[in-house]
């Protein structure tokens, strides 16, 4: 299993927006392809504007593949230029990381 830790940072007063856009258009998608994410918080205290996500998998390969399928959809890719045209994120990262052998996400 393999988790994909995705943190976005907003413009300045541009969250809200993003987050409504991405609950609107790109959520609905990624659940229909990815599945629930497993977290999705946005920074209370520490830096701010900052959007982190964790999206579990089964394996790299499962991962690839529902992301590859998700990307192909023509529905994506609007909200992706949406997302891009809009101008409310300044940076987009992400990890993959691998839970440690004494922790048990499935608990």
């Amino acid at each position: 299993m393999i988790f994909d830790h995705r943190i976005y940072t907003a413009r300045p007063n541009r969250m809200g927006h993003f987050l409504k856009l991405y609950e609107e258009m790109g959520l609905p998608m990624q659940r229909h392809y990815l599945g629930e994410p497993f977290g999705f918080f946005q920074t209370h205290i520490g830096e701010q504007s900052r959007i982190v996500h964790l999206w579990k998998y089964d394996s790299l390969a499962d991962r690839e593949a529902r992301r590859d399928t998700m990307e192909a959809d023509p529905e994506w890719q609007a909200y992706r230029r949406k997302v891009i045209e809009t101008d409310h994120l300044l940076d987009m990262r992400n990890q993959i990381l691998k839970p440690v052998t004494f922790f048990n996400p499935n608990k």
